[in-house]
């Protein structure tokens, strides 16, 4: 695997990857209402090229080539986006994405990340070292759904 920066002719592929992901992986601690709610679609691809301005923006890449995931961190600290493709979920993939921003984090003198995790990605965040701040219950198409805002300090 190698954890590259992403580049403009990856978007097709991160948005296929990130509405398999929600259908296939989240379906284990979500109801079906929930996934359709959160990703009703596949994403348009320029979301992404204009997501990654001002990012970094990094794409893990398989052995063939093929885009298995992808994660984001804006210069505030704020982790958007960690995905992976499901058939990778539980092999790392994820934990070498994050491990890499926040090497990124640390060496731009970033000291504390946030995020809004997931059910799966809580267990994949509090791994890394955070901790859970509280719970966020909102509503999507009518449909309650909710995820978990987390931080962790990289000052030591």
């Amino acid at each position: 695997m190698l954890i590259r920066a992403f580049e403009p002719s990856d978007a097709d592929a991160l948005a296929d990857l990130f509405h398999m992901s929600v259908h296939h992986a989240a379906i284990s601690d979500y109801s079906p209402e929930q996934v359709f709610a959160w990703s009703p679609s596949r994403p348009d691809a320029k979301r992404y090229v204009e997501q990654a301005i001002g990012r970094t923006f990094l794409v893990a890449v398989g052995d063939d080539g093929t885009v298995i995931g992808y994660g984001d961190l804006e210069p505030n600290g704020h982790i958007d986006h960690l995905y992976c493709r499901p058939d990778f979920v539980g092999t790392g993939v994820g934990s070498a994405i994050y491990a890499a921003l926040e090497n990124v984090a640390t060496d731009a003198g970033i000291e504390t990340l946030f995020v809004e995790a997931s059910e799966g990605a809580r267990r994949l965040f509090e791994r890394r070292g955070f901790s859970v701040d509280g719970r966020n219950d909102f509503t999507i198409g009518g449909v309650a759904i909710h995820n978990y805002r987390m931080s962790k300090s990289l000052t030591r």
